[in-house]
């Protein structure tokens, strides 16, 4: 059964993480997405990552990651017949995704505006670092910048210590994820009104939406939150990170009810805690008062209940408290075994070429009527230029060409960067 995209074409001229995500977003919604490349490649077919010792030839993971089930163009958009090409395939396309740089993307006239006139109907999607306008429209980023400048490294890390950036490319994903919706949302458009537009965001802007409760408080009260280590910095509760005897960390939420929060200092052995005023109710439990008072003091008291006992014991008593709201800290190595993510097919398997069967992350959204595909190997570099010439109107003569350049170029790039005669 087709996705419930299937209808759609998606070209995308992109780079890394964060415009290749929205084509994965298309791709995983059933949509023919055709992933065009420079002779060389997308420069994350090379990105090796730590503790990588696949073979040469194996996919790398930053590359599987965001291009499952694209099929892959080579052109050299520099020189004929590539330009011809692009354009015969921007004729046939619902939706043009980059997050090539403007002036890039203005040297091969694919930039949003003009493509925007000589294609009407075509919606097309940009993202960059910092957004379209202002003094930094052009200045260049990589994910980590984002972070920093939209805030949220503020917020990471221990109090007084060196602000310490999330674990993972949240910038170029939320980024990614704010251009897919807009690209959603001007199809919805266009359903109306025939017409496309251009959709612009940005990985700045993107953190912005990540943040908007705890910016919001900022601004509202004329104070800015501060950094909190295992809490949230607008939650003045026991809510935090604790770890157990045996070192395993845990977050704990909030008691939900007073028998629980009870409970939980009965097992802690410390029964005396449940008289404390300051945490008498759900509300208090939760933060709702935004007080200081007793916050310290609770926060202690839960990181010596939690120290007093391996984990197995707290396993086994949380297992007996559906009013406890609390999660152990997974590692990357618990994603693929955890049983709510093998259900819900938000962890799949892959079967790749050279490296073999891999865990992945599915496609996340369900479908009742549509249902999404498995996810697909991404393609080989060029490994669909015949084909969409084809569909495209070009004789075997001009594909053979255009590939036979792109291999000569690529030879020679390889030559050039390994320091070849």
């Amino acid at each position: 059964m087709p996705g419930p995209l299937a209808d759609l074409r998606v070209v995308e001229l992109a780079t890394a993480i964060q415009g290749p995500a929205v084509g994965l977003h298309f791709a995983n919604m059933g949509a023919d997405v055709v992933k065009v490349e420079p002779p060389m490649g997308d420069a994350s077919r090379y990105h090796r990552g730590v503790n990588n010792n696949l073979p040469a030839d194996a996919y790398n993971s930053q590359f599987i990651a965001m291009n499952k089930g694209k099929r892959s163009l080579v052109l050299d958009l520099h020189v004929a017949p590539g330009p011809d090409v692009m354009h015969a395939l921007l004729a046939t396309a619902d939706v043009f995704v980059s997050n090539y740089r403007a002036e890039a993307l203005g040297r091969m006239t694919l930039d949003p505006d003009t493509l925007s006139e000589r294609y009407p109907s075509l919606v097309v999607g940009h993202v960059n670092g910092f957004g379209p306008h202002g003094p930094d429209a052009a200045k260049a980023m990589l994910d980590g910048a984002a972070q920093a400048r939209g805030g949220i490294a503020s917020m990471t890390g221990q109090p007084g210590e060196t602000a310490t950036p999330p674990g993972a490319a949240i910038a170029d994903h939320a980024g990614a994820m704010q251009l897919a919706l807009a690209c959603v949302t001007a199809l919805a458009a266009r359903a109306g009104n025939g017409r496309g537009q251009v959709v612009r965001t940005s990985s700045l802007g993107a953190q912005l939406w990540l943040q908007m409760w705890e910016l919001q408080h900022s601004f509202l009260t004329g104070t800015p939150l501060s950094r909190e280590g295992g809490h949230h910095p607008n939650i003045k509760a026991p809510y935090g990170m604790y770890t157990s005897q045996d070192g395993v960390d845990v977050l704990f939420v909030a008691a939900m009810t007073d028998d629980a929060w009870s409970e939980f200092w009965i097992f802690a052995d410390r029964p005396e805690t449940i008289l404390m005023e300051e945490w008498n109710t759900p509300g208090k439990r939760i933060g709702v008062t935004g007080a200081d008072d007793g916050v310290a003091e609770i926060r202690a008291l839960m990181r010596d209940a939690f120290a007093s006992k391996p984990w197995r014991e707290w396993e086994a008593f949380f297992a007996t408290q559906p009013e406890i709201i609390w999660e152990r800290v997974r590692g990357h190595g618990d994603i693929p075994t955890d049983p709510q993510n093998v259900a819900n097919d938000y962890v799949v398997d892959l079967d790749l070429p050279v490296s073999g069967t891999t865990p992945t992350v599915g496609t996340l959204m369900h479908f009742s009527r549509t249902p999404t595909p498995h996810p697909s190997p991404p393609p080989a570099l060029g490994a669909d230029t015949a084909e969409i010439m084809a569909e495209l109107g070009f004789d075997d003569e001009t594909a053979n060409r255009v590939i036979a350049h792109a291999t000569a170029t690529r030879d020679a790039m390889r030559a050039a960067l390994l320091g070849a005669d």
